[in-house]
């Protein structure tokens, strides 16, 4: 009787976590022109390879990016490197090509550029994906620029390590999902922003939405 109460709820667990993100794929908001476009902070920024960019000119401008943030010892209490891992995997050889990924440290003092490259080997991170540490000042500007494009519902005094942001920096188009979110859904998402790429198979008129039309997205005030 206990073993089929576990496996009760379980799989209780389990509907839960594919309603929600069914819900995600269709409820979230697409990536919008956000406040402030692409002022982004030009600071500089050193990879767990040891390279050094400025963060906007470099890593930003005119590229498709996922971005997130983290520390190493924020792992133990939020893990994310798995779930952008498996994006990762997903976006296959897109990966550095058409898509970069970011993963920022809040703790620099401890994320040391040696232990972040000992971090990188440790979980295979491909090229393509950057951890990437600047000065503590800095990553404050940089998660407070990132702050800018979520809802009230999820800006706070810190650094939210829970929403992993996508945009392309060469039209300042931006989104954020949940760190969990489905990773096939934020590579869809990613996706939307590629070059030649569309959101569906038919390519759909920017600005306000026509009201007289059948079919328009609910959750926002203009064709996407």
């Amino acid at each position: 009787m206990k073993d089929k109460n576990v496996q009760d709820a379980s799989s209780t667990t389990s509907s839960k976590l594919e309603l929600r993100n069914k819900l995600a794929k269709a409820l979230l908001p697409p990536p919008t022109q956000g406040r402030g476009g692409n002022r982004m902070p030009d600071v500089p920024v050193t990879s767990h390879n040891g390279k050094s960019y400025r963060f906007y000119s470099d890593l930003i401008r005119d590229k498709v990016v996922l971005v997130q943030f983290m520390s190493i010892d924020g792992q133990k209490h939020h893990p994310t490197i798995e779930h952008i891992a498996e994006i990762a995997r997903r976006l296959g050889d897109k990966l550095g090509k058409e898509v970069s990924i970011y993963s920022i440290t809040t703790d620099p003092e401890k994320d040391t550029l040696d232990r972040l490259a000992a971090y990188a080997k440790k979980h295979h991170i491909p090229k393509g994906w950057h951890l990437l540490r600047p000065s503590d000042e800095d990553a404050k500007s940089i998660s407070g620029r990132f702050a800018k494009h979520l809802s009230k519902h999820h800006q706070h005094g810190g650094i939210n390590v829970r929403m992993v942001h996508y945009g392309n920096g060469g039209v300042g188009l931006w989104g954020a999902f949940a760190s969990d979110a489905d990773p096939d859904m934020a590579v869809t998402r990613l996706g939307w922003l590629q070059k030649g790429n569309s959101a569906g198979a038919e390519i759909k008129r920017a600005g306000p939405v026509n009201l007289a039309g059948r079919h328009h997205d609910k959750n926002s005030n203009r064709d996407v």
